[in-house]
């Protein structure tokens, strides 16, 4: 359940919710996304958390813009987080720019007053970390430009049901 666990040699078991936070690099440049597996069948809370966080990050992806500020950016997701009665457990910003580096400057993040312009390239991550449960993330990248933003990540954003 934390945003940025680090690896183990733990072996999963049956009903492990698994974050896969992975990208690569291509001429200098950095990819990031992150999608959520269940070892075996999720439970109806697994469900439910997933299905408000892929919610709010579809929500946030539809409606940022060129102009928009980065804490306005960060609340769409936030907002929908919070009236679903998870807001505590939205502990991270929405999303950070990318390009050279992984995570760099703009930060989507509540109270930015930074503004997106033509052609920034950012992650769009919402989450929800239930301590001592599971977490929830899913991570996609978007470039801003005036006609809307272009998704730059092709994978399904569906919940990855393992055999274990």
């Amino acid at each position: 359940a934390l945003p940025h666990a680090g690896s183990s040699t733990r072996e999963l078991k049956k009903d492990d919710v698994v974050l896969m936070d992975c990208g690569c690099a291509l001429d200098g440049y950095n990819t990031d996304m992150t999608r959520v597996g269940v070892a075996g069948e999720p439970t109806d809370e697994v469900e439910r958390v997933y299905s408000i966080v892929l919610r709010a990050e579809e929500t946030a992806i539809e409606k940022i813009s060129i102009g928009m500020n980065c804490g306005t950016a960060d609340g769409i997701s936030r907002r929908i987080i919070e009236d679903e009665g998870y807001g505590d457990y939205f502990t991270h910003r929405l999303g950070h720019g990318i390009g050279l580096e992984v995570h760099e400057p703009p930060y989507l993040v509540r109270g930015s007053t930074q503004i997106l312009g033509e052609g920034m390239c950012h992650s769009i991550e919402p989450g929800i970390y239930l301590e001592g449960k599971f977490g929830i993330r899913i991570e996609d990248l978007v470039c801003i430009h005036e006609a809307g933003p272009e998704i730059l990540t092709f994978s399904p954003r569906n919940l990855i049901l393992m055999d274990i």
